[in-house]
């Protein structure tokens, strides 16, 4: 069977250069790609490690939060994750709600993996309602970008193509849809290239019309428009390559046996959610939200290994200032809901 990288080469060869996001999207998706692995290779003993899988007491401060949530909604809050992955986070929080069957829990993945008793997989995301939280971890920074550069007056596409070896490479050209043109939401400076994927808005439309009453807890690698612009120090963009635990910048190596992710615009998911009729309630880092929802409490009752990754998720040289986490809101008071810290900001 040929494999991602035979096909993409195949496909260049045939019809010329071809948009990056193409290249991810078979790289990532397709037959054999990187996510449609049997067993993904998350974890520290894989190639990246995601904060929600990293330590059972990530989904103990989300069971929390759910708790918090049911005196508000008057019945058992749900969760659905989108983009569950191992289903770890999933089954961290069953297990903290003791294993009560009055809750619903739900997974929707691309690649639907097996869930964990008790917890409900679903083909698709459409008639979806839920009171309670919909949540993602690292979801948005999976999704096909295309790359575009500045070149004197015209905005450019960074295409795959092939060099005179049979090499994947880089070459720049018009872009492969107008459609393009709409996406930068700044002025670029000559020569700098941005990563955006045309499909974060649909995507997180998607997740805030499942929500009937409660919040979107959306967590990723991002900024907001102004920082991810920032030429002083993204010229290049940031799409990044994930292997055994080492972030690089060669796509075109390992292909389908490496993750391949990039920065999220995160003022575009706001602006969607609000466009859908959320409130945005929260715009901050992993490390205070975890701390709002609790994850600290009754930490030294758990086992020295789980307290490690926990704090792994709270460090401000790590995951704990990269992760932003973006929480709005539909038909819920926010006051009181959780605890109020210094570094939980409010919009």
């Amino acid at each position: 069977m040929p494999t991602p990288e035979d096909r993409l080469r195949a496909l260049v060869a045939e019809i010329g250069p071809i948009p990056f996001a193409r290249f991810m999207e078979e790289a990532l998706y397709g037959a054999g790609g990187y996510y449609a692995q049997e067993s993904l290779p998350i974890g520290e003993a894989g190639d990246f490690v995601t904060g929600s899988s990293l330590s059972p007491l990530f989904g103990r401060a989300t069971a929390r939060l759910l708790e918090a949530l049911d005196e508000v909604i008057g019945a058992p809050a749900e969760l659905l994750e989108a983009g569950y992955g191992t289903g770890a986070h999933l089954r961290a929080v069953r297990d903290s709600l003791g294993g009560s069957h009055e809750r619903r829990l739900a997974g929707w993945d691309r690649i639907g993996r097996e869930l964990p008793a008790g917890v409900d997989r679903l083909a698709d995301l459409d008639g979806q309602r839920v009171e309670g939280v919909v949540f993602s971890y690292e979801l948005f920074d999976a999704l096909p970008v295309h790359r575009l550069v500045r070149r004197g007056d015209a905005l450019l596409e960074v295409l795959v193509g092939l060099d005179a070896e049979g090499r994947f490479s880089w070459i720049e050209g018009p872009l492969s849809s107008e459609a393009l043109a709409e996406l930068p939401r700044a002025d670029l400076v000559e020569g700098q290239i941005v990563d955006l994927a045309p499909g974060w808005r649909p995507l997180y439309r998607r997740l805030a019309d499942t929500l009937e009453r409660g919040l979107l807890v959306t967590c990723d690698y991002g900024f907001d428009t102004e920082r991810l612009y920032d030429s002083r120090v993204r010229m290049h963009g940031t799409l990044a390559c994930y292997r055994e635990q080492r972030v690089h910048r060669d796509p075109f190596v390992e292909v389908g046996g490496q993750d391949l992710t990039a920065h999220v615009d995160l003022s575009v998911l706001i602006e969607e959610g609000e466009r859908a009729g959320l409130g945005t309630i929260v715009f901050t880092r992993q490390a205070p939200w975890l701390a709002a929802c609790g994850i600290l409490d009754g930490m030294e009752d758990a086992a020295g290994a789980e307290r490690f990754a926990a704090l792994q998720l709270m460090q401000l040289d790590g995951m704990g200032e990269e992760i932003r986490v973006l929480v709005q809101g539909r038909g819920v008071a926010w006051d009181g809901l959780i605890e109020e810290l210094p570094g939980l900001e409010h919009l």
